[in-house]
């Protein structure tokens, strides 16, 4: 379901999509123009569902879907996007040492092709999962649109878990956003966002077999949280599922190789 609003006397539009990416999409977009911004919108929200297709690993007709269905039994072909993708993958796998690992196993068990543009798993458990890198890569896909159109101000959000900040709030210096505890009524914290991102990690009440560690096969289960700010949505995804699961030497060498704004952990 998808909904869009513009209010004039803040020159404000507003575009939601209730499910996409596994959550919520919220787009702010300030200016003077609803026409415009009824078109960023449309671009951004065509953008998202185009990845949602690509990337998702339940939907039978997305790339990735065959490919986790096939590729332990033989080489198959990859599209030029998820092929970058892929390498954009096995650069961070490389850079945080395999704490980000999209098979969440592995990486280094996939053979890759370059005269074919194909890959074949080495092994039967082997399975490709986007679900730390999605929303990072579509943030960083939306900031491209917003450029194109010179938009100054707007505040991306998917389900309060990754969220970036185009320039500032228009009536302040920054985009203040809150961190929500899953345990209670207080927020645990707040950021405060310009030309930046945030991206939070953690186990809720219910749901704490999510974050898998790939060193040791085990799930992260802690009650706790970790938030980072950067200005490359994608660094802050990939290093809030990181910082998850590393130690605390592991994580600081990690964050050496990185450039980050802030990093917060909280214990619920």
């Amino acid at each position: 379901m998808s909904y869009f609003n513009y209010y004039p006397a803040s020159r404000m539009f507003h575009g939601s999509r209730m499910s996409v990416m596994g959550t919520r999409l919220d787009v702010l977009l300030m200016g003077e123009r609803p026409e415009q911004l009824q078109k960023i919108w449309s671009e951004i929200e065509n953008e998202v569902l185009e990845l949602d297709k690509l990337l998702s690993r339940f939907d039978p007709k997305s790339e990735v879907f065959r490919i986790n269905r096939y590729a332990s039994s033989y080489p198959v072909d990859v599209s030029g996007q998820l092929w970058e993708i892929l390498a954009d993958c096995r650069y961070y796998y490389e850079l945080t040492d395999g704490y980000f690992d999209v098979t969440l196993h592995n990486f280094d068990l996939i053979s890759f092709s370059e005269s074919s543009n194909s890959l074949f798993f080495n092994s039967g458990d082997l399975r490709l999962d986007f679900g730390g890198y999605a929303k990072g890569y579509a943030l960083n896909r939306i900031k491209e649109i917003l450029d194109i159109y010179s938009v100054n101000s707007a505040l991306i959000n998917f389900g309060n878990s990754s969220v970036y900040a185009h320039g500032s709030h228009p009536y302040g210096s920054h985009w203040e956003i809150g961190i929500e505890n899953p345990y209670g009524n207080e927020p645990v914290g707040s950021v405060r966002l310009c030309s930046s991102s945030l991206s939070v990690s953690g186990n809720i009440p219910g749901h704490f077999r999510h974050i898998k560690n790939p060193h040791t096969g085990r799930y992260e289960e802690s009650r706790k949280m970790v938030s980072v700010v950067a200005r490359d949505p994608l660094i802050a995804e990939i290093l809030s599922t990181t910082l998850m699961i590393a130690d605390e030497k592991e994580a600081g060498n990690i964050i050496s190789k990185l450039d980050i704004n802030e990093k917060h952990i909280y214990t619920l």
